[in-house]
């Protein structure tokens, strides 16, 4: 028996507008006589279509003996693969069939209509697609929202609203009754809305301070298992990809601005993301939807560039401790080598009597062309950059104010922790007690002064923050994260040589 076999396709739009009409094409090439159907729901525009592949890999193969589609559009819109896919036909000594059109490849007149009609199908999609354009910028003159919106947001009358609508309740939030109001009164059911849920996860990135951990918490949290679905949230399916939601977090429109031209158009109907940078952001359509503020917008930005440049190992993975960040990871892209310029690398070692390890920078070049051979102590580039800090509030001190003393008089038991947090620092050898009585007297000397909160300090400018650190304990007691967010704020480059550190240069000149 002759092997017929049929393709039917649709579109998304096709199919969202009209259900039944893959089944419609499907019925039709069945009573044709097509005992196998290949089928797509893709645009006619595309070529990578894997069913039509898959079908022309057997027409290639010579192992059908003909082929039945609907309309000529079902195979191509473009005359370009459309005459390219009847060269294949022809070749390999199958038949095509068009219902619609009554055309058949073994005739002339066969070949010729489907030429006329190739270039018919692919004028039409050309002024569908004009079409679409004048529309979409029609919207832009009328800074209207665009046709999607992202997570946590809907479309009302052409402008972004948050999205107060119910979307789920956690089973630890579910009462006893939760089945009878299920049946009575659904609406009345304790949920989370869809703002509330965006928000959260704004938090979860924030307490995270990474986009893969935040990922990991939120599945967590929320019962999220990995998904094969493309729209978050408007298919009913609540799900987040490292890549997905890295750009949600990125996205202005959660600002309170309206971005277009996220995406642009490449060859074959493909879309791809558009560089930032080509954006056209219209601001404070909608300043009362916002999900994030001008501040948190800027430092998740901070937050993810830092990252990209300190690695996964940089995170702190000890759940007994508070901060995301390990010790001294703020330093990663400040330090560089004083003879060569370039950008030190970060290395560790066992102490001598293997209580621990110790931390340094070296120039990645020591040895290949640069003699900065000896590496320089972690430790001591952070004491080398907070006596700078230091030395830099007093200087911005004494010029606002000439008459005014650069410190005030101390009481005697900070003058004493003072005394012995100076003693401390003075032994070399590493010992993990040792810092642990370091940390305690610098938080007792912090306790004694009352210095600012870190939530204060990162809501000042450069210049606020060195006049606000103007003793050692307000730097030394900082956490891991304050120490990322505020040091990469005032600090432009620290170089080192021979061990010791050559120069701190901040970002604000006196």
């Amino acid at each position: 028996m002759p092997l017929v076999v049929g393709y039917a396709r649709v579109s998304s739009r096709e199919q969202a507008v009209d259900s039944h009409a893959l089944e419609q094409q499907i019925a039709r090439l069945e009573l044709a006589g097509a005992t196998k159907i290949f089928k797509d729901i893709q645009s006619g525009s595309r070529d990578d279509r894997p069913e039509l592949n898959e079908l022309m890999a057997l027409v290639h193969k010579r192992e059908v003996d003909e082929v039945i589609i609907t309309r000529i559009d079902r195979l191509a819109r473009s005359l370009t693969k459309l005459r390219a896919c009847i060269d294949i036909y022809q070749e390999s000594g199958i038949n095509l069939r068009i219902l619609d059109q009554q055309i058949d490849l073994n005739t002339s007149q066969g070949k010729l209509m489907a030429n006329v009609l190739g270039s018919l199908a692919e004028w039409e999609t050309d002024l569908l697609s004009e079409r679409i354009q004048h529309g979409k910028q029609h919207r832009r003159s009328k800074k209207k929202a665009c046709e999607s919106s992202p997570w946590g947001y809907r479309v009302i009358h052409d402008k972004y609203e948050l999205d107060n609508r119910p979307f789920l309740c956690l089973i630890e939030n579910r009462p006893a009754n939760y089945l009878d109001l299920y049946n009575e009164a659904p609406e009345k059911l304790p949920g989370l809305t869809v703002k509330q849920i965006a928000r959260d996860c704004v938090d979860i990135f924030f307490q995270e301070k990474g986009v893969s951990r935040a990922v990991r918490a939120i599945f967590k949290k929320y019962g999220i298992t990995k998904t094969s679905a493309h729209k978050n949230g408007l298919d009913g399916i609540f799900h987040w990809t490292p890549g997905g939601f890295n750009r949600w977090l990125t996205n202005p429109v959660l600002c309170g601005h309206t971005v277009y031209f996220k995406k642009i158009t490449t060859g074959k109907g493909k879309r791809k993301l558009n560089d930032p940078a080509n954006w056209q952001i219209i601001q404070n359509t909608h300043p009362a939807h916002q999900l994030l503020t001008d501040e948190e917008a800027l430092e998740i930005k901070q937050i993810i560039k830092f990252n990209t440049r300190i690695g996964a190992p940089s995170f702190n993975n000890d759940p007994n401790r508070l901060d995301s960040y390990r010790e001294h990871t703020y330093q990663s892209g400040l330090v560089f080598c004083a003879e060569c310029g370039s950008k030190c690398i970060s290395k560790s070692a066992k102490t001598r009597q293997k209580q621990g390890h110790y931390y340094y920078f070296a120039c990645r070049y020591a040895g290949m062309g640069c003699g900065n051979l000896k590496s320089t102590r972690k430790q001591n580039i952070e004491s080398a950059l907070i006596k700078t800090l230091v030395q830099r509030s007093a200087t911005l001190a004494q010029s606002s104010d000439p008459q005014k003393p650069v410190s005030q008089e101390k009481s005697e038991k900070l003058k004493k922790l003072e005394s012995r947090l100076a003693a401390l620092e003075k032994i070399q050898d590493f010992d993990p007690d040792l810092e642990n009585l370091k940390d305690k007297t610098r938080q007792q000397i912090a306790e004694e002064i009352n210095p600012f909160v870190s939530d204060s300090l990162l809501n000042k400018t450069a210049e606020e923050l060195i006049r606000a650190g103007n003793n050692l304990a307000i730097w030394h007691t900082l956490s891991n994260d304050d120490k990322v967010k505020i040091y990469h704020k005032l600090v432009q480059r620290i170089t080192i040589r021979n061990g010791e550190v050559e120069s701190v240069i901040l970002k604000i000149s006196v």
